[in-house]
């Protein structure tokens, strides 16, 4: 039975009107390029830890010495991976294509990438020494360098002050001057009828005038004035004299007597 002309014309309108699909690419990360070869092989996939035994890690060892000579040979098995590196770019490139996909002691299927180039220089590997100039902060030091003298040290500086610090120090005049004589002067060799007797403690007392320095006159009064303000009750003993101990004693109240022993009860 042949389809009528309206069904064939109604399927090509619907065919012509779908959208065509596209994949949009721009958000796929770029394609990692391989890692060009270099003399650092990564031997991975060894989760057999049977093969970082010591006994397989020498059979390893030797299977790739008898291809290739070694730079270094460093097991992890932390990584499940062993690094070693060689001479050359062409020695690595032959022992990865010998081990890549191949049964390593017949338990692993080991893979082999390419890793950073590992540096081959002659670099010694001993520390270096400082510094000449700081071998001194060495504890215990080393030898002196060549060359060096030993000298005596100067005495310690007996100026107590720089030179500068001294001379303005010097132009300030403070050297000790005599006291200026005072109006108020104390006489203990003369006395007279109004000084305290003994047994009293002698006062201050200061002398205003007296007859023998402005002519000796028997009708000429000396006046003298007498510091009365420390009580007539105190001791005559002299106050400087006495050490702290002492004032501490005289300070002291009387004692109590202890009452009766009756009366405690």
């Amino acid at each position: 039975m042949a389809a009528s002309p309206a069904l064939s014309a109604t399927s090509r309108s619907s065919h012509s009107s779908r959208p065509y699909l596209s994949l949009d690419m721009s958000n796929l990360p770029q394609l990692s390029k391989p890692t060009p070869p270099s003399n650092t092989l990564l031997i991975t996939d060894l989760h057999d830890l049977l093969v970082f035994q010591p006994q397989a890690l020498e059979d390893i060892r030797n299977i790739i010495t008898s291809v290739a000579a070694l730079n270094s040979f460093s097991p992890l098995p932390s990584m499940r991976r062993i690094v070693c590196s060689f001479n050359n770019t062409e020695d690595a490139t032959n022992i990865r294509k010998l081990l890549d996909g191949q049964t390593l002691l017949n338990r692993v299927h080991p893979r082999i990438y390419f890793g950073e180039p590992t540096p081959l220089n002659d670099r010694p590997k001993l520390l270096e020494a400082p510094q000449v100039s700081k071998l001194f902060f060495i504890s215990p030091p080393p030898s002196p360098p060549h060359g060096w003298v030993l000298r005596n040290e100067d005495p310690p500086n007996k100026e107590v002050h720089a030179s500068d610090l001294a001379h303005a120090l010097s132009m300030l005049k403070t050297e000790p001057k005599e006291d200026p004589a005072t109006p108020v002067s104390i006489t203990e060799d003369r006395r007279t009828p109004s000084w305290p007797t003994d047994g009293q403690r002698s006062r201050s007392s200061t002398i205003i005038y007296h007859p023998d320095t402005h002519g000796d006159s028997p009708n000429l009064p000396a006046v003298m004035v007498e510091d009365m303000s420390l009580s007539i009750d105190i001791e005559d003993v002299d106050m400087d004299e006495m050490s702290p101990i002492e004032m501490s004693v005289k300070s002291m109240p009387p004692k109590t007597s202890r009452p009766p022993v009756e009366l405690m009860e």
